[in-house]
C-alpha cells in the first residue's frame, strides 16, 4: 500500500506529462474566436495543478486585449467527494492585484451531464482590467467584489448563471476618443450590478450607481445570441442630480437628445443589437 502511494506521487509530481496537458487545455478552449494561453502549468501541493500567467482573448469583445488576465490558478480535487464517487474541485486564483476562488462539481439535471461553478471574488483593482482602459488610460478606478454562479453543459456552453457585483468608491474618468467628453471626474460612493441569465430565456441586467448628488439606475434585458455582437440589449437608463453634477447632465443630455426635468434627471433606452446600439425615449 505505501508503495502504491510512493509511485503515485512519483507520477504526479515527477512523470505526469504536464507541458501535453497544457497544449491540449490550450487547443480545447480556443476555437470559435476565442484564444487560451499559458506559460506554465506545474503540479501543486497539496496535490492538484498550478497555472501561471493565463490569459483569455475573445475577438468579438476585443481582438487585442484579453478579456481575462489570470497572474496564477491553483485547481486541486476534493478527495472526499473523489472517494464517493463525486467530481469536486476548488480553485483560487491571483488576478489584477485582487483574489478569486471558488468550487466546480458535476452534476446531472434530467440526466444530462452539467457543470456547477460558484465563484466569489474581491479587491479586483479595475484600472488593471484591459477592456476599462481607452487610449492607454483607465476609465474606471476602483475595486471590484462579488460572487458569480454558472451552470454548464460538457462542451462548455452557459446554461444558465448569475452575476453579483459590487464597488465602494468607484470614480468615472473621461478619456480621449469618447463620445462623451468629460470635464471632471463622477465619483459614485457605492455602485452594485446584477446580472442574471436564465436557461433559454433573455436575461435581467441591473445597476445601481449612488453618490453626493448623483444617482445612475439601470433596468433591463439582454438577449444573448451568436455571435455575440448580434446580442439585443434593452436598458432603460435613470440619471439624476440637481446640482453636483449639471454641466454633466447637460452634456448627456446632448447626446441622447433628452432635457433634464426639473428634478435634475434624465430617462432614456440604450437598446438594440452591440455593435449599434442607439438610445430612444424612455
Amino acid at each position: 500500500m505505501l508503495y502504491a502511494l510512493v509511485a503515485f506521487v512519483v507520477f504526479v509530481y515527477v512523470l505526469f506529462p504536464y507541458k501535453e496537458l497544457q497544449q491540449r487545455l490550450m487547443e480545447w478552449a480556443s476555437r470559435d474566436g476565442v484564444q487560451l494561453s499559458l506559460t506554465r502549468l506545474r503540479p501543486a501541493f497539496p496535490p492538484g495543478l498550478r497555472a501561471e500567467d493565463i490569459r483569455l482573448q475573445v475577438d468579438q469583445f476585443s481582438p487585442s486585449d484579453a478579456v481575462m488576465s489570470i497572474e496564477t490558478l491553483r485547481v486541486h480535487p476534493e478527495w472526499l467527494a473523489l472517494l464517493s464517487r463525486k467530481m469536486q474541485w476548488r480553485f483560487e486564483a491571483g488576478l489584477y492585484s485582487g483574489r478569486l476562488e471558488g468550487e466546480a462539481r458535476s452534476t446531472k439535471v434530467e440526466g444530462v451531464p452539467l457543470w456547477e461553478v460558484k465563484t466569489r471574488f474581491a479587491d479586483l483593482d479595475m484600472t488593471q482590467y484591459a477592456l476599462l482602459r481607452k487610449n492607454g488610460k483607465a476609465f474606471i478606478r476602483g475595486r471590484l467584489g462579488g460572487d458569480a454562479t454558472t451552470t454548464l453543459t460538457s462542451d462548455g456552453s452557459i446554461q444558465d448563471g448569475s452575476l453579483n457585483l459590487r464597488v465602494q468608491s468607484m470614480v468615472l474618468v473621461g478619456v480621449p476618443g469618447w463620445q462623451l467628453q468629460l470635464q471632471r471626474e463622477i465619483a459614485c460612493e457605492t455602485l452594485q450590478g446584477e446580472l442574471k441569465t436564465p436557461a433559454k430565456q433573455a436575461g435581467t441586467v441591473a445597476l445601481t450607481c449612488q453618490g453626493k448628488d448623483l444617482l445612475i439606475e439601470a433596468r433591463g434585458t439582454m438577449a444573448w445570441k451568436t455571435p455575440l455582437a448580434d446580442s439585443q440589449l434593452n436598458v432603460r437608463w435613470q440619471v439624476r442630480s440637481e446640482e453636483a453634477y449639471k454641466p454633466e447632465l447637460e452634456l448627456l443630455a446632448t447626446v441622447v437628445r433628452r432635457r433634464p426635468d426639473r428634478r435634475g434627471e434624465i430617462s432614456f433606452r440604450l437598446q438594440g443589437p452591440l455593435r449599434q446600439l442607439r438610445t430612444t425615449g424612455a
